[in-house]
Parts: structure tokens; sequence; C-alpha cells
């Protein structure tokens, strides 16, 4: 019997989670699949080993394990892997395929730049020029060198969509430059104005102290900000984790087995 095991990041803050908990509910309703649970890299329960359990008790011979993650980086490439190697000894019986993050997809970017529009950016139409303003795309950072690559060709692609003259990029967390790197540097070219726009799925920790920083600077320098919301659960996301599902059960994607 085939199951889906989709797997997000976890967070301190409840809010994300029921947040992804909501936007998986609305990818299960739309499938057929007898048998689909959730499950954390980190932070919260059920762990992967949890929710593969969890399949197993309702008879799951085939699970397919979806990364519920934006970018592909260490927790893809390394920690999810290390979870499904125990599974293999824990559950010889079940064979597991396992897909791939969002990675760049223009849904995602149609999502990114309503979340700038929404914000009072306008998108770049024809005859209509730049803006004195820069975009700031704030990734969740990773030591994998595929992230900041990743969300440099986003960010280029975010820029031939909205009327700003600039689009710059900045990491919350493990690699660089870090958010504060990023804030100096827009402050340095002497930016006027700067749409933050914080390339995360949902709320967290890291979206407090995007918050609390950006809060701490106003009115302490020329630059002032706007604090875009997240991506958060979107029909176009939607759209992207559908299919990255039907590649998993396909598996078109990387497997582990």
């Amino acid at each position: 019997m085939q199951a889906i095991l989709y797997v997000g990041h976890g967070s301190r803050v409840n809010k994300g989670n029921e947040q992804f908990r909501a936007f998986i509910e609305s990818v299960k309703r739309q499938r057929d699949e007898p048998i689909q649970e959730l499950a954390y890299i980190e932070l919260t329960s059920p762990t992967i080993l949890e929710g593969i359990e969890a399949c197993a008790r309702q008879g799951a011979t085939r699970v397919a394990v979806v990364p519920v993650l934006l970018l592909t980086a260490y927790h893809a490439n390394v920690d999810i892997p290390r979870e499904l190697e125990q599974a293999t000894k824990k559950f010889p019986n079940i064979t597991f395929s396992y897909g791939r993050p969002f990675g760049i997809e223009n849904d995602v970017i149609d999502v990114a730049v309503e979340r700038l529009v929404r914000a009072g950016l306008p998108e770049l139409a024809e005859g209509h020029t730049r803006e004195d303003c820069t975009v700031l795309v704030v990734g969740r950072g990773s030591s994998d060198g595929n992230q900041p690559s990743d969300l440099a060709k986003i960010a280029r692609l975010i820029y031939e969509r909205v009327a700003c003259n600039n689009v710059e990029t900045c990491f919350l967390a493990a690699t660089t430059p870090t958010v504060a790197e990023g804030l100096a540097k827009v402050e340095k070219l002497e930016a006027p104005h700067v749409h933050v726009l914080p390339y995360l799925l949902f709320t967290g920790v890291l979206m407090k102290e995007l918050k609390g920083m950006l809060e701490e600077r106003e009115g302490q320098t020329n630059t002032s900000y706007t604090l875009c919301d997240f991506l958060g659960f979107d029909d176009g996301l939607n759209s992207v984790l559908m299919r990255r599902t039907d590649e998993t059960l396909r598996e078109e994607a990387r497997i582990q087995r």
C-alpha cells in the first residue's frame, strides 16, 4: 500500500508548525493516496521515524518521502537521507522513494513577487520605469553551497519582475552575507527604501529575529524598510508540492533504497 510522508523543517514557534500542518492538509485533500502523514526534521514532533511508523501501522509497503523545503541544502542532502537509512533497517519490508525540495520554480517566484506587490512594490510592466529602491531577499541559510547560489538566481528572477533598481541577498544563519551585513550594504549604497523579503515558507524564530533587527534600525539610518510577508501557504506553492509528490511517487527523484 502506498503512503506519502511530507517532511517539514519544524519550528520552536508553534504558529509556524500550525501553518505547515494547514498547508499539508490542503494538499492531502486533493490526493487519493490512502495513507498521508507528516513529520519534522527537528525542533518538534512527530520525527521522521515516527512519521514512518505511523505509515507502517496503517499497512504501508511503500513510502514516498517528500521534503517540504524551499531549497536544497544540508537538511535535504544529509539529514533526511540519514533518517531514511535508519528507517530501511527498522522497516525492511517497506520500500522508500525520496523526492526533492521546491527549488527554483516559476510558481514560487510568482508567490515571492506577489508578496512584494502586496507590500507596495509594483511589478515591472512594459513602459514602467524602475523605482529607486532595493529588494533584500533573506534566505534561511545553510553551510551547503547550493543554497546561496540558488538564492542568487532567485534574486535575479525577482529583479526581472519588479520595478526596483537593485536586488541583494543575505542569510539568517550558517552562511554569509549575514542579515546584518546585508543591511549594512544597502545602507552603504544609500538605498532610500528597502523591501525585505523573507524567503521562508512559514513563520518561526528566524522571522521574529528579522523583525526585531529591522525595528532596532528604525529611524537610525537614512534607509527605510518594509518587511514583507514570508511565502506561507499559497495555491502556487500547493501546485509545486503536488508536482514534487507526483515525481516521488513515480520515482523520478532521488531514491533512498
